[in-house]
């Protein structure tokens, strides 16, 4: 059957946890048809292994993205490679949920831009498998809002678990390799809404996230999502209306850290309470350094937008 939709998975070093995401999507109810693209960003390790596994059940093939380093340009490759109008992303370590295709599409009949519902699930359900993260899902999601339309001053896009239409993503330039890591999504959304397209928030589009693994990766993680929003303000103003920034005010966490390094290793020494200090710490860590960079020093904002959606393919 010709697809329908095209699902893009932008693909790093993701050997270990992309089977399980691949057979989220090999399990997908009332999905129309549609084809798997992994883009492979330079893989230690290439996944053509772990997508000849799933090649029987999967209309799935590897293409490669190897010209640059980043999500932003390895989904910007896996667009220009798509063979459906209807394109949505995912990422290698997630796991989407059981309607996630289904309602992806549908939406994306109503908007041409569709950002998701992201929860957050314990590791020891991703370690049991696809049913008991997809149990865990359902628990989180039981009660899902109603779709609305994204009028924010500053709109959460989730890339991870999004939704575009080809011809309205080439519109507005595609992602920004500037922004990565970190606000690649965002910086998206924002074009979105300023050229005047219509962001639909689609929370039974649902998809797990893994929580980080460690205190290191959480705070690597925070800290260049800090630094990148400090960016992404410079880029589009947002100085005064991002929530990241006074929600609470950010220099003042910034003063707290601290006291609170302190708080957790006399009270919380457990992981959970690490890796939340360790993301606190490198976020506002993160904006300081950013803040430095953008706003105080101006540091000039490049662009790489729509960097690989040109690209001419180098093996598939």
């Amino acid at each position: 059957m010709t697809a329908q939709v095209s699902v893009v998975i932008a693909c790093y070093d993701a050997n270990d946890t992309l089977g399980l995401q691949l057979e989220a999507l090999a399990h997908q109810e009332g999905a129309p048809a549609f084809e798997v693209l992994v883009v492979d960003n330079n893989s230690p390790e290439a996944p053509d292994a772990v997508v000849s596994g799933w090649s029987d059940v999967l209309d799935i093939r590897v293409v490669h993205a190897s010209e640059h380093q980043g999500v932003a340009y390895a989904r910007n490759v896996g667009v220009s490679r798509s063979a459906a109008h209807r394109i949505i992303f995912c990422d290698a370590d997630d796991c989407a949920g059981p309607r996630f295709v289904q309602a992806a599409a549908s939406a994306l009949e109503a908007a041409p831009f569709v950002t998701g519902g992201v929860h957050t699930v314990n590791g020891r359900s991703f370690a049991s498998g696809r049913p008991a993260v997809w149990k865990e899902l359902s628990r989180l999601s039981a009660t899902p809002a109603p779709r609305d339309v994204v009028r924010d001053a500053y709109p959460v896009f989730m890339g991870g678990a999004s939704a575009v239409e080809r011809a309205a993503f080439m519109e507005v330039g595609g992602f920004d390799q500037g922004y990565v890591p970190g606000a690649e999504d965002n910086d998206l959304g924002l074009r979105v809404l300023a050229q005047g397209f219509t962001l639909l928030r689609v929370p039974d589009m649902t998809l797990a996230e893994r929580p980080r693994a460690n205190a290191t990766g959480a705070f690597r993680r925070s800290f260049d999502g800090g630094r990148m929003h400090m960016r992404l303000c410079a880029g589009h103003d947002l100085w005064s209306v991002s929530p990241h920034l006074h929600d609470p005010e950010w220099w003042r966490d910034l003063l707290r850290l601290p006291g609170a390094l302190v708080t957790t290793a006399v009270r919380d020494r457990s992981a959970s309470g690490r890796r939340g200090l360790a993301s606190r710490a490198g976020l506002r860590l993160g904006q300081f350094v950013g803040f430095v960079e953008y706003r105080i020093v101006g540091r000039p904002i490049g662009q790489d937008r729509g960097l690989g959606l040109t690209d001419a393919p180098t093996s598939q």
